[in-house]
């Protein structure tokens, strides 16, 4: 078991050990969770911009920003239902 601190401003940090075992590098996203009682972090996946070509359908009209966060938002919802590869 690996312990951390939590900061004045709530922040923790997470070991190195426990980052190189689940993959987190610097800048990466996760997703906090509560399940039973206990915070559960599960890492976004990242996906490269290639990937993302013909994922989304998108009006002509919607703009790249809320394009992203329409991705994000997608990732989180999978996730959440146990699916971390879609």
């Amino acid at each position: 078991m690996t312990m951390s601190r939590v900061g004045q401003k709530g922040q923790v940090v997470l070991p190195k050990e426990l980052r190189d075992v689940i993959g987190i590098l610097p800048g990466d996203r996760v997703v906090f969770d509560i399940q039973d009682g206990k915070i559960v972090l599960t890492p976004v996946p990242t996906r490269t911009t290639s990937d993302l070509l013909g994922i989304l359908r998108m009006p002509k009209s919607m703009y790249v920003k809320e394009a992203r966060q329409d991705y994000q938002n997608h990732l989180i919802d999978k996730l959440k239902e146990g699916q971390p590869d879609a």
